[in-house]
């Protein structure tokens, strides 16, 4: 099992083990955020924005939670493995989002999980996003800070961590933008603005374990350039496939609010 070949902290979803890693990611996290989405009332007839969608399981919830009557347009920046989803009724578009524009005014819940931190030019993101919301849609955003794992996470996960958080923000991520995004959300003018933050426990074998690692070997060379040397990687990774071992990952930031009637 190889990493990509040019230096880079950017997950790119052409990377040979992409697809496995995003279905971890989806097992990780999707509970909450399926949780998250039904107490905020999503269901059939809705129209809904998966934006930055990945390997697509949040949006393949959508398709099944919207049905009859709803729409579901999942976009990326590399759809590869978005195919699925028109046999399941969504919609898919290749889009960049920084360069490309949205439909306006179009959607009753517009979503992303883990995408606008690392885009160097997220406020003009986050601004199409909101201007994506029909009147009274609801924009739901989860994003990763990276409050108290630089100082604390131990072992070697903590150290390659910090490394990779570091290699994140040198290409232009911010790992502690989402906990002001409660204040942006208001003044970019919707309304119940709500928030809360979730520091994920996990075990050592387990799904969030297994991604993490993947994860480390998707970034490896970035690492490296980092100065962090391959035993410490390789030691972190074993860290993570030891199940009498206890990690947290860095804090989920969930906000979201409603664009006015």
């Amino acid at each position: 099992m190889s990493g990509p070949t040019s230096p880079s902290y950017t997950l790119s979803n052409a990377w040979d083990f992409a697809e496995e890693r995003l279905a971890l990611l989806g097992a990780a996290y999707d509970a909450d955020s399926i949780a998250l989405a039904q107490r905020l009332g999503v269901g059939a007839g809705w129209r809904c924005l998966e934006a930055g969608a990945g390997g697509g399981s949040f949006a393949r919830w959508l398709c099944g939670a919207t049905a009859p009557g709803g729409r579901v347009l999942a976009v990326d920046a590399d759809a590869r493995h978005l195919r699925d989803l028109p046999g399941l009724g969504g919609e898919v578009a290749q889009i960049d989002l920084v360069a490309e524009e949205l439909p306006s005014g179009a959607f009753d819940f517009v979503h992303t999980r883990f995408v606008l931190l690392h885009i160097a030019q997220r406020e003009t993101v986050l601004e199409k996003l909101v201007g994506a919301l029909a009147p009274g849609g609801i924009l739901l955003l989860e994003e990763g800070d990276g409050l108290g794992v630089r100082e604390e996470m131990p072992g070697a996960f903590g150290e390659v961590w910090r490394a990779f958080a570091q290699s994140t923000e040198a290409a232009g991520a911010n790992q502690s933008w989402a906990r002001s995004l409660p204040s942006a959300l208001g003044a970019h003018g919707l309304i119940d603005v709500e928030a809360d933050a979730q520091i994920p426990m996990f075990r050592g074998g387990s799904p969030m374990a297994h991604m993490w690692s993947l994860t480390w070997v998707q970034v490896a060379e970035t690492l490296v350039a980092q100065g962090i040397s391959r035993e410490v990687i390789a030691a972190a990774r074993a860290e993570l496939d030891d199940d009498q071992r206890w990690f947290y990952a860095p804090p989920t930031v969930r906000v979201w609010a409603r664009a006015r009637s």
